[in-house]
This record gives structure tokens, C-alpha cells and sequence, in this order.
């Protein structure tokens, strides 16, 4: 994750906040969350608190595990998913909403006020040839009391 260097990262538990993301994308059967491919250059798609403390899934698109990869990723990481296999395949804004009020909780837990996404940034598992791999390519993360990158 890239972070404002204003941010006071020395005392941030980062390995522990994003295994426990990691987790909970696993959980919830998240394979991945991006900016809108649709998203205009220059903009910034947000999971997170807004600048006037809304809690927002702003231009996000959520992408979802079907249920074969999704009892092997909670299998992986060890996390009980049986609540929400049941749905796999047919997911909806209900469970990208449920899964961000999930995240709301883990931020609360570790001061995060944000996660950004400008065009191109990815939070997720993607396929490689040695399996599945969780990856973090370009996404910001504003802790609360510091200042929004620019």
C-alpha cells in the first residue's frame, strides 16, 4: 500500500491490518476490489471515511470468488465462510455493502480512515502460475489524523 509521507506509519501495525483484510476478503468471498474501469483520469474511487466522516464505497467495483475458490480460500486462511457460501455466484451491491461494513470495523480496529483508488489500483487475489496470490498494487491508505495525500 502507498501511503501520504505525512503519515505516521512507525507505530502501524501494517503486516496485521492487511493479513486481517486478507482474511476478511477470504471470508466474504471478495476476490478483489478496484477502481471503476469507468472511473474519469485524475479521480480517486474510495473505501472509507470521506472527509466529512461518511463512510463510502465510492466508484468501487467488487469482484466476487465462485464457490469452489471460495471454500478453498477460507479453507486457506483458515476463516469460517459458511455464512456466506451460500451466495456464492450470485453476488450483488448487498454483499459488496456487507463486506464494506465488515471493513468498517476492522478500520475502526486499527485507525485506517481510508483506502483510495486511483485508476489502475487493485486490492485482491489474482491467478498466477504458482496459485493464487493476494496483491496490493497502488492503493493509498490514510490513517485517521493524518492528512489526505494530494
Amino acid at each position: 500500500m502507498t501511503r501520504s509521507p505525512a503519515d505516521p506509519l512507525s507505530d502501524f501495525p501494517l503486516p496485521a491490518f492487511t493479513d486481517d483484510l486478507t482474511r476478511l476478503m477470504a471470508q466474504r468471498g471478495v476476490t478483489s476490489v478496484a477502481a471503476r474501469p469507468d472511473l474519469a483520469a485524475g479521480q480517486t474511487a474510495l473505501l472509507g471515511l470521506t472527509e466529512r466522516d461518511v463512510f463510502t464505497t465510492q466508484d468501487l467495483a467488487f469482484a466476487f470468488m465462485g464457490e469452489a475458490d471460495h471454500r478453498a480460500a477460507a479453507e486457506a486462511y483458515r476463516v469460517d465462510a459458511s455464512a456466506f457460501q451460500a451466495t456464492a455466484g450470485r453476488r450483488d451491491q448487498e454483499d459488496a455493502a456487507q463486506f464494506a461494513r465488515a471493513t468498517g470495523d476492522l478500520f475502526d480496529r486499527y485507525g485506517v480512515m481510508a483506502l483510495e483508488f486511483p485508476a489502475g489500483a487493485f486490492l485482491g487475489f489474482r491467478s498466477t502460475p504458482q496459485g493464487m496470490r493476494f496483491m496490493v498494487d497502488g492503493v493509498g491508505l490514510t490513517l485517521r489524523g493524518s492528512p489526505r495525500p494530494a
